[in-house]
């Protein structure tokens, strides 16, 4: 076997395994299935992929929060597919529910599909660091001082390095003056009872 043919087998190989990847729909086989994502021409397809942006019946995803039927087929909901994988890199997401990364950097460059791609990583991002601060409570309850610490200082909040705003300094006087207020009241209760 020559180099030549090594390679273009490789290449083989490897696009039966992306396409193995892929996941089946209706009882499709991969080749039907690659089909799917593959228009006319041979270039894979945008925003006809969504129902809400399709030209024609050559969707398979909605862009809305929830799966949807239109005349009679299904359409899952592509964020929601994306926010249950919960892949902050996207490259799992990419060669899961589309043709290869490639095909998905192609999607995050149309505009129209941008937008809702966005809201998508913002939400995956909140729903990721939500689990992270609920970790911490669990660990902070069971004694550990440095997930503590990370909850008083509220950690999970991006903060641009540098002195912080006049208004942030002012918002921390009131929470800290609050507190303040709430515990010496808590003490005072404490040393009534306590003689």
């Amino acid at each position: 076997m020559t180099l030549l043919s090594e390679q273009k087998e490789q290449r083989r190989v490897e696009r039966t395994v992306v396409l193995k990847l892929l996941p089946l729909r209706n009882g499709m086989n991969e080749l039907d299935t690659r089909k799917q994502f593959i228009d006319s021409v041979g270039r894979p397809m945008t925003q006809s992929l969504f129902l809400e942006l399709g030209y024609g019946t050559e969707a398979i995803y909605s862009l809305k929060e929830y799966d949807c039927v239109h005349k009679g087929k299904r359409y899952p909901s592509i964020k929601n597919l994306y926010l249950e994988m919960e892949d902050p890199t996207e490259y799992q997401f990419a060669t899961t529910y589309f043709l290869n990364w490639n095909h998905w950097k192609r999607i995050c460059a149309n505009k129209q599909i941008l937008v809702h791609i966005e809201e998508w990583r913002e939400e995956l991002e909140i729903k990721l660091r939500s689990r992270a601060v609920k970790l911490n409570m669990a660990s902070a309850a069971a004694g550990n001082y440095q997930a503590a610490k990370w909850l008083a200082d509220r950690g999970w909040i991006n903060r641009p390095a540098g002195r912080p705003s006049k208004a942030e300094i002012e918002k921390e006087k009131k929470i800290a003056l609050n507190a303040e207020n709430e515990y010496s009241a808590d003490v005072i209760r404490l040393k009534a009872v306590n003689g």
